[in-house]
């Protein structure tokens, strides 16, 4: 292979435009045959790995942040935290290196979109399958908990889905801000995470944990089952921010008893102080699966 093992420290010099790798374009060992997405690191592309020959997903980081040593350090932390993971709810890493001054990781190709997109174009899914996402990607997160790793950013653009056979396979993705035991990065970079999927404690500056993430769980599940996010209604930063903090738990509405125990769960992973929540997300998830 071409590309050279990454390195999270040094700026990269004269670092490659992602603006020119198009289809048939190559980086390395990779062939681009589409872009699947744009965030806030980098692309991601489509690609094939040659020396396999097999499909990959390929995220480049943007060059507008090649020289910077702490978006670099979060990027390579992301490929190694997740490379750590050996769960069949996260999406896998295949590799990690850096080539012509861009950073890449080349992940397991997940075919069919993220949940975010597949709410905004086909609404809610029916109740049972709704449950069975929340319970797959409340299971890479149990995997992720046990391997060291706190999340602190799930929502449904963090969760990627596969289509087969008439079943929906959910693979949570993204550790670029997961938080471990010897991370120096979360003291650098402040608050992080997406503000309508964040625990009240977060949006104080409390330090994320594993309860952080079993509110994000539950932000999550009242998401595919309306449509949105909890205090969608709520406009502007901090408005949102109280909302979080201060206003009531979000109820489903309706008279039947499966609505009561939805509720009873949402109640639970959405409590403000998180004592009051489940005790981990193993507790959650198997209340979700029960219901």
């Amino acid at each position: 292979m071409s590309a050279t093992r990454a390195s999270a420290s040094r700026p990269a010099a004269a670092a490659l435009d992602t603006s020119a790798l198009g289809p048939g374009s190559v980086l390395g060992d990779f062939r681009i045959e589409g872009t699947l997405g744009h965030g806030g690191m980098g692309v991601v592309y489509e690609a094939t790995q040659l020396s396999l020959d097999r499909p990959v997903a390929l995220k480049v980081m943007s060059r507008r942040h090649a020289d910077d040593p702490v978006m670099r350090a979060r990027f390579s932390r992301e490929a190694r935290a997740q490379a750590a993971l050996r769960s069949p709810y996260v999406v896998q890493v295949h590799d990690h290196g850096e080539h012509d001054g861009l950073l890449w990781t080349a992940t397991q190709l997940i075919p069919d979109g993220d949940l975010a997109a597949a709410l905004r174009a086909n609404g809610t899914p029916p109740l049972a399958t709704a449950l069975d996402l929340v319970a797959q990607v409340a299971s890479g997160v149990v995997d992720a908990h046990a391997a060291g790793l706190v999340h602190r950013d799930i929502k449904p653009a963090n969760v990627l889905l596969s289509r087969r056979d008439g079943q929906v396979r959910a693979y949570l993705a993204d550790f670029g801000i997961a938080r471990t035991a010897d991370s120096d990065l979360t003291k650098a970079s402040g608050m992080l995470g997406t503000a309508s999927y964040m625990a009240p404690e977060l949006h104080h500056g409390v330090e994320a944990s594993t309860a952080s993430d079993v509110y994000a769980l539950g932000c999550l599940l009242w998401a595919v089952l309306v449509g949105e996010a909890p205090y969608a209604w709520s406009t502007g930063d901090y408005q949102l921010m109280s909302a979080h903090i201060s206003a009531p738990v979000p109820e489903l509405t309706g008279d039947q008893p499966v609505v009561a125990r939805l509720n009873a769960i949402l109640a639970r992973a959405l409590a403000k102080d998180p004592a009051d929540r489940f005790a981990d997300v193993v507790e959650f998830r198997d209340a979700v699966r029960s219901v």
